[in-house]
């Protein structure tokens, strides 16, 4: 069928076939000019009674009863013989007597430009007609062919009018537009009308923004933005004036220069015990506590007077060198007792960690070891089934798009006598699982009745071969 067709056309054409089936012969598609009564004959020739032999004649005001004749038997027959004297019922009944041909189906588009005698030559065959002759003859008015049934072609509606101008137009008005609406009225539902929308011309006439305006706004928008740029730049000086500088600590020479720490003698460590080092805290609380007021007193003597400042400082030094090595000793020792305490606090917290570690990996690999390495491969059995009879059955079971899917639920059954094959439908694969092929339907509902109750909630329902071939090759085309 051609591809851009109305709903209530193809019911149309399928009406027409209902009634050839129905024993009219002879019908007469009826409607007035533009109302798409030749594109009905062309769909209807294309689509329907695929067997017969056809012929469609679209005539004119030049067409001869000769050649319409000699031209409708040429398609019924195989290189027929056309005796011009006689009719063209007479050369029909002849060339059936002597090579009787298929069912044929004839199409003349414009019944006004047939003869009298050719009207009368059409009814007769449709009613006498050794085979199977459908004649279907298009015309402006009724009752223009004698005994046949006159169909009427009716108006579209104002829904299919914009479906149809949908299907032949990219970009349409609103239905509320009144140049649109006025349009459609005006063509009262003809086809031939509404496919003469100049759609460029109407799309032009609609107001276009102007240019200028939208220059006008980015320049508006702009200006706006520069102004709060330069106002936020105002304020960001204005408020690093008014933050407090700051002010840099004077640099205060150490009570005791690195370079005479580093000159000190290194004295030999030695072991002490708890009871030393409670007895050398005490001593370096006070040091501490005297040496920063030793050094306050030295800066403010330097102040006032330069050479009682250097003989304090060489005093202060001087024990320094005595009392500072010891102290240095005494808390290297420390450090060393702390630290060779801490491996072994914090040995068994390793060794959790490792057990930890090395349990997680065991898990991991049980893991990777339990799950499947590749999933399974489905297989096709469509080819086999193309070699089977048309007459037996199967118990479809499962229809799923995923082959996974039907993987698990065959598993998970314990199917044995499985089937699958490939189908197409709404533009996807689909996967079918099905038990069989049964020579008979009886065999397959025993076959069904010892299902579990876990696959007979799904529903499995019986079909025949012929109809899995079918979905097959509508899947290969």
């Amino acid at each position: 069928m051609q591809s851009q067709i109305l709903p209530s056309r193809s019911a149309l054409v399928d009406r027409i076939a209902m009634q050839f089936e129905y024993g009219q012969n002879l019908i007469c598609l009826v409607g007035s000019s533009g109302l798409g009564k030749s594109y009905i004959a062309e769909s209807f020739i294309t689509d329907k009674y695929p067997e017969f032999n056809k012929a469609y004649i679209q005539l004119s005001a030049t067409t001869k009863d000769l050649d319409l004749m000699t031209e409708l038997l040429q398609h019924s027959f195989r290189g027929p013989l056309v005796d011009h004297n006689l009719s063209l019922s007479q050369n029909f009944f002849n060339l059936y007597r002597q090579n009787p041909c298929g069912p044929c189906l004839w199409v003349l588009d414009g019944a006004r430009h047939l003869s009298e005698e050719m009207a009368v030559q059409l009814a007769l065959l449709a009613k006498k007609s050794p085979a199977t002759l459908y004649i279907l003859v298009t015309a402006q008015a009724p009752n223009m062919l004698p005994n046949a049934l006159d169909i009427h072609l009716e108006p579209l509606s104002s829904m299919e009018s914009v479906k149809l101008m949908s299907m032949f137009f990219k970009q349409l008005p609103m239905r509320e537009d009144p140049v649109f609406q006025a349009f459609l009225k005006a063509c009262q539902g003809n086809p031939a009308l509404l496919l003469q929308w100049q759609n460029e011309q109407q799309v032009e006439l609609r107001p276009q923004k102007n240019k200028s305006m939208r220059t006008s706004w980015h320049l508006a928008l702009f200006s706006v933005l520069l102004a709060l740029l330069m106002v936020a730049l105002i304020y960001q000086k204005e408020l690093v004036a008014l933050l407090p500088t700051a002010v840099q600590d004077s640099e205060v020479e150490t009570v005791l220069p690195s370079s005479a720490a580093m000159q000190a003698e290194p004295i030999e460590s030695a072991a002490i015990n708890e009871s030393d080092v409670s007895q050398i805290a005490p001593q370096k609380q006070a040091y501490d506590s005297v040496v920063p007021e030793q050094a306050d007193e030295q800066l403010d003597t330097t102040q006032n007077d330069a050479p009682e400042s250097q003989q304090d400082i060489s005093a202060i030094v001087s024990a320094l060198d005595t009392k500072l090595p010891q102290q240095l000793t005494v808390a290297s020792e420390v450090d060393v007792n702390t630290k060779s305490s801490e491996p072994q606090s914090l040995a068994p917290v390793d060794e959790q960690r490792k057990e930890t570690k090395a349990e997680t990996q065991t898990d991991t690999a049980n893991k990777h070891l339990s799950e499947p390495s590749q999933k399974q491969q489905l297989q096709d059995d469509s080819e086999w089934f193309v070699t089977r009879n048309d007459n037996e059955w199967v118990v479809q079971l499962l229809a799923v798009k995923d082959a996974q899917v039907a993987i698990e639920f065959i598993a998970l059954h314990n199917l044995t006598d499985v089937k699958v094959y490939r189908m197409m439908r709404a533009n996807s694969h689909w996967w079918v699982a099905v038990l069989g092929p049964y020579a008979s339907l009886e065999e397959a509902q025993l076959i069904k009745a010892t299902l579990s109750e876990d696959v007979l909630s799904g529903q499995p329902f019986f079909k025949k071969v012929d109809k899995i071939k079918q979905e097959i090759n509508q899947s290969t085309r």
